[in-house]
């Protein structure tokens, strides 16, 4: 049994009604037993919260989508080696460890790179990854369905149920798509975000 926020909660309910039978269903009621009973109610209450506070912070992800579009692993050959080299692990490491299904670096007008499943089309920037450049702000798209400017990331990869679009700098950013909604967890954005720091302080030593 995979023990979750859900699963918790009906154990704490569980126990707690047992508790509560095995109190009325007792004939002779002795200061120990009622003690007993007291902190057995209150440990049952503390498994429900606890079961509470673990749905808060779980990523309620959806069905894995079938995306169209091919597999490819594409880079501005005129981007110096190291840079390639930090973007090609990072871009691996987030399609590997993450739910992520497609990766782009856009810098300056040019899409630097593009990882995983992917459009043939050229994918041009609009108001949400601009606004995230101007406010050096993540942004984060849990589910795609219900944006109303979804049409944007189209030429990324079509039908893509989430996004992240991570800012590198006033004119660079790496945008990430999920397989399913909701599947990017607050770690996830953590270090990605972490990790667009360290692509910015690289593209300035290179003078990028």
């Amino acid at each position: 049994m995979r023990f979750n926020g859900r699963s918790l909660i009906l154990i704490g309910t569980i126990l707690f009604i047992l508790q509560i039978i095995n109190f009325f269903s007792i004939e002779t009621i002795t200061p120990e037993l009622e003690r007993a009973q007291v902190l057995a109610s209150i440990a049952s209450l503390i498994i429900i919260l606890i079961g509470f506070l673990f749905k808060q912070f779980e990523p309620l992800a959806g069905e894995k989508v079938d995306l169209k579009g091919e597999n490819k692993f594409l880079f501005d050959k005129n981007i110096p080696d190291e840079v390639i080299d930090e973007l090609a692990w990072g871009s691996e490491a987030i399609l590997t460890s993450t739910a992520a299904a497609a990766v782009l670096i856009h810098n300056d007008g040019v899409n630097i790179l593009r990882r995983g499943i992917t459009s043939s089309n050229e994918f041009n920037p609009g108001e949400t990854c601009l606004r995230s450049i101007k406010d050096m702000k993540l942004i984060s798209l849990a589910n795609t369905k219900f944006y109303p400017g979804r049409d944007e990331f189209f030429n990324f990869c079509p039908d893509i149920p989430s996004i992240l679009v991570v800012p590198i700098n006033s004119k660079a950013f790496v945008l990430i798509g999920g397989w399913s909604p909701k599947c990017f967890t607050k770690s996830d954005e953590k270090w990605i975000n972490n990790w667009s720091k360290k692509i910015s302080n690289i593209f300035s030593k290179n003078n990028i």
